[in-house]
């Protein structure tokens, strides 16, 4: 009877700390005992990110250009996080930054460099382009990262809505994501068995907490948590790879 008691109290200890932090209990603990990079991930969609990937038991490693943030970051992820500052931008550091973290399991890439990205721009060259800035950066980048990708490692990337649903404001961004989002089945094809996906997230308040909107089936918006949560399945499941993950509420079919 005292054993019967016991193990109910663990159980419910245990059910009960999954649900105070909000993460479903198919995600509890499938990332123990795993290194995960999120690079732009000391705010927002990133920090969203970090913060399940810890509560799924990785040990994470946050990368980004403010120093500030990053402390802030640090103190929300706890002792199982940790940051270095770094600027996804900057090529000549790519070397110095990985021998810093080291080997790793999973890597989500939420950053996004910004540039001009109008139509009716004057482009003196590529490079102050937000295509650039999303894409090239983030080419170059894996070119190095994937040298450090232990056995059964994935890496997810980020595009966005615009990847399908132009904006007539923001040519280049529609052509950046589907740039990814076509890297990340190529990349999938060439360098399996490590595993490549992306996450197309829409209508995202990074700020709030399910703000009500009408323009997706659902009827508001999704959270950092909800791709959090996304990406850590992505990373988790080993049988997803070559897949880009719509993350929208339903707005891709709305009327």
């Amino acid at each position: 009877m005292i054993i019967s008691l016991l193990l109910w109290a663990t159980g419910y200890i245990w059910v009960t700390t999954c649900l105070v932090f909000s993460l479903p209990l198919f995600l509890s603990m499938v990332l123990e005992n795993k290194k995960v990079l999120i690079v732009g991930g000391s705010h927002g969609m990133g920090l969203g990110a970090a913060r399940t990937a810890v509560r799924s038991g990785a040990d994470v490693v946050i990368a980004g250009r403010d120093v500030e943030q990053l402390r802030l970051s640090k103190e929300v992820l706890g002792p199982k996080s940790r940051t270095i500052c770094f600027d996804l931008t900057d090529a000549t550091t790519y070397v110095g930054f990985f021998e810093a973290v080291g080997n790793f399991d999973h890597l989500f890439i939420s950053a996004s460099p910004g540039g001009e990205s109008r139509f009716e721009a004057e482009y003196q060259n590529i490079q102050n382009s937000y295509l650039y800035g999303k894409f090239w950066h983030t080419f170059m980048f894996l070119q190095q990262a994937v040298r450090r990708i232990n056995t059964g490692g994935s890496i997810t990337l980020m595009s966005g809505g615009y990847a399908v649903r132009p904006h007539p404001d923001y040519t280049l961004v529609t052509v950046a994501f589907a740039a990814t989002e076509g890297l990340a089945r190529a990349m999938a094809v060439s360098l399996a068995p490590i595993r490549v996906n992306a996450i197309r997230p829409t209508y995202i308040d990074k700020e709030g907490n399910h703000t009500s909107i009408d323009k997706n089936l659902v009827g508001y918006q999704g959270t950092n948590g909800d791709i959090g949560h996304a990406v850590v399945f992505l990373m988790s499941n080993a049988y997803m790879t070559g897949q880009v993950l719509e993350i929208d509420g339903g707005a891709s079919i709305k009327l």
